[in-house]
């Protein structure tokens, strides 16, 4: 058996590690000299600009040809509708370009009517017409990676294999009022349309740049409240405000972002005033606890990332196929203490599958799930595992360092109650082998809402056997993923995320499938040239510069 690592040993491990695990990309940029910054910041805010530094560059700025750079098409496009993003963390649908819309009594029909007026920067006006084109696109484009967000649409399967070049699903009926049919219902498909993958793009426009759609600023244009003005690789880009903008006028009028590889650097921008918000990721751990929690406490701003870390628990291994093994597993595992020792306390600790901050998320399903080692102890000598049992953690080799430090503090937890947990590493591609055949005993990961919705959560874990194989390593109990299936069909709000609450319960406490362990908060620091700053509602996007306020 494997020497276990003391919790202290795990905390000074954590400290050691995590000074080192900055955001550094391998990419080439270059950084900004350090000036004399005492007039700097109130000089960029005079003239309306924000200033911002990137730790690597984007690849494309062609929404449907990434799935990672979404700060740009956040920015210089709009999408139907938006999730606004209340004072106590709340979110919230509301309509962007959509004006107004109604759904059939079956789910299956959406009828939408676009705000009147809208142009895209270069003064063309938005039609229906580029609503059914930019979801035709994200269909028929080769390298396209995000179809799954137009795959319920009727007709998307002929258009996916050549069949068809026209949605049948989408109907336009004129300049402002398009019909959008389902293949079947859906109820959280508005919420997939606040998504960035469904940013509305102009079909003259990309038809014209060909090519240099998402590589070319001057050809690359949206109706959102900016517009690119320069890309130069690997050193930063500029933007300014849309003069065309439907929109209130956002305060910030010009951004410049510089790419600055070193972490260190990029705080020293800060602290010198050549860069007005700092993204925490970006730095270094252990910079962030030494000097940004102290020096500029009062002007760190957090956001939910609407992310779950969870430990899956695969029950068709024995003895993780006894549910009373399984809740030992879940009391034994102290949750708090991974949450400061590993990520300095920044977050939450969920009860359940939703992370807080995300639509249907239950205030009413908290609080059950304690650590309580001795009532653990007591459920395993109740399964007939008095003396414990050996078990393995999965590792994925390439995963973050704090992935291990979780591991590694949870295989002391099992320790504790008598557990054996070996930590076994695995190469990426054995890693991903060994979980998409559910045959892996168990592993750390987390899931972050690609959509505001607890569909994206619950169905993506557990809504059908395929599903449980890789991602909840089966769950067994067939008669939920039924009803987590029939749930996508509940078109009253009320009634669906009722449903969504009881099936989380369900779950996780009844069935314990799994352990949350956590969800992270988003920290960014503000410079004096900001009044206030708005995080984006989701784990994905850094910034939405319209949610600034200069001083």
């Amino acid at each position: 058996m494997k020497k276990l690592l003391s919790l202290a040993l795990s905390a000074a491990l954590a400290a050691a590690l995590l000074a080192g695990c900055g955001s550094a990309s391998s990419t080439a940029g270059e950084t900004a000299s350090t000036g004399d910054t005492a007039a700097a910041a109130p000089a960029a805010a005079a003239d309306g600009t924000l200033r911002l530094a990137w730790n690597k560059d984007i690849q494309t700025m062609d929404v449907h040809k990434t799935s990672d750079n979404y700060m740009i098409p956040l920015n210089i496009f709009d999408r139907l509708f938006e999730i606004e993003l209340g004072a106590d963390g709340s979110t919230a649908l509301v309509n962007s370009l959509v004006e107004d819309y109604t759904v059939s009594e079956d789910g299956l029909t959406y009828d939408f009517t676009l705000r009147s007026g809208v142009t895209f920067s270069d003064g063309t006006p938005l039609t229906a017409n580029d609503v059914k084109f930019t979801f035709t696109r994200m269909l028929a484009l080769p390298e396209s990676v995000q179809s799954s967000f137009a795959t319920m649409i009727a007709g998307a399967d002929a258009v996916m294999d050549g069949s068809a070049a026209e949605l049948s699903g989408i109907a336009v009926a004129d300049d402002t009022h398009f019909t959008i049919t389902l293949a079947q219902p859906f109820a959280g498909f508005l919420y997939q349309l606040a998504a960035p993958a469904c940013s509305i793009l102009s079909e003259a426009n990309v038809t014209a740049a060909g090519d240099d759609f998402g590589l070319d600023p001057a050809k690359t244009i949206g109706s959102g409240p900016y517009a690119v003005k320069t890309w130069t690789r690997d050193a930063g880009m500029t933007l300014d405000a849309n003069p065309n903008y439907w929109g209130e006028q956002p305060s910030v009028q010009h951004v410049e972002i510089t790419v600055v590889p070193d972490p260190s650097t990029i705080s020293m921008m800060f602290q010198s005033g050549e860069i007005d918000i700092l993204d925490c990721d970006m730095i270094d751990a252990a910079i962030v606890d030494a000097t940004y929690r102290t020096q500029y406490a009062d002007r760190i701003v957090s956001g939910h990332r609407l992310a779950t870390t969870y430990l899956a628990l695969n029950e068709n291994v024995a003895p993780l196929n006894d549910v009373n093994v399984r809740k030992a597993v879940q009391m034994a595992i102290d949750r708090e203490s991974i949450l400061a020792t590993v990520y300095s306390g920044d977050g939450t600790i969920p009860d359940g599958i939703y992370p807080e901050g995300l639509v249907g998320y239950s205030e009413a399903n908290q609080g059950w799930l304690t650590y309580d080692p001795e009532g653990a102890k007591a459920l395993l000598a109740e399964a007939g595992y008095a003396d414990g049992f050996e078990m393995e953690l999965a590792s994925d080799s390439s995963a973050d360092a704090s992935v291990l430090l979780v591991l590694q503090i949870i295989q002391q937890n099992l320790a504790d109650v008598g557990i054996t947990a070996e930590i076994v590493s695995y190469d990426e591609a054995s890693w991903l082998d060994e979980r998409m055949s559910g045959e892996m005993c168990s592993f750390v990961a987390t899931w972050t809402a690609d959509y505001n919705d607890p569909d994206n959560f619950i169905y993506t874990f557990f809504g059908n056997a395929e599903n449980t194989a890789s991602r909840s390593i089966n769950y067994y109990n067939a008669e939920v993923m039924d009803r987590v299936t029939a749930a996508r069909a509940i078109v009253d709000e009320d009634e669906r995320l009722a449903e969504y609450a009881a099936l989380e319960k369900q779950i996780v406490e009844t069935d314990a499938a799994w352990v949350p362990l956590c969800s992270r908060t988003h920290l960014f620091v503000t410079g004096d040239a900001i009044a206030s700053y708005t995080p984006h509602w989701a784990g994905y996007s850094d910034f939405m510069f319209s949610g600034v306020t200069l001083a």
